[in-house]
């Protein structure tokens, strides 16, 4: 669905394995959780220096953290990309300072590098 519109999550860092990478992505992103819901998002890319490196869906569960370090800041439960257009290995040139955001993915297609 190019209609659809994702949530791009950048890291700096890359974690060394797929399961510290999901519970990376999964939590504390200074993201309005209002936004997600407005806007039906469900798609969820990991980027890491230009290129996707995960593609996931959110799962059941969202909120945010209302102690501690990350309070305010909004976390979601995770699972393995299951829609219609898959992302993992492309490279975008998308460059943004917010390491959360939010963009149309036909937009986002419109910037991928061949």
């Amino acid at each position: 669905m190019i209609n659809e519109r994702v949530m791009i999550i950048k890291l700096s860092e890359l974690p060394n394995s797929e399961e510290k990478l999901q519970k990376r992505a999964s939590k504390a992103w200074k993201i309005n959780l209002d936004t997600i819901i407005k806007k039906n998002i469900t798609h969820v890319v990991v980027m890491f220096q230009q290129t996707v490196i995960a593609d996931y869906s959110i799962d059941d569960q969202a909120g945010y953290y209302l102690t501690g370090a990350d309070a305010g800041r909004v976390w979601f439960n995770l699972k393995a990309y299951e829609g219609e257009t898959p992302l993992k290995g492309k490279r975008f040139d998308y460059k943004t300072a917010n390491p959360a955001t939010t963009k149309d993915l036909g937009e986002l297609l419109n910037l991928q590098v061949m």
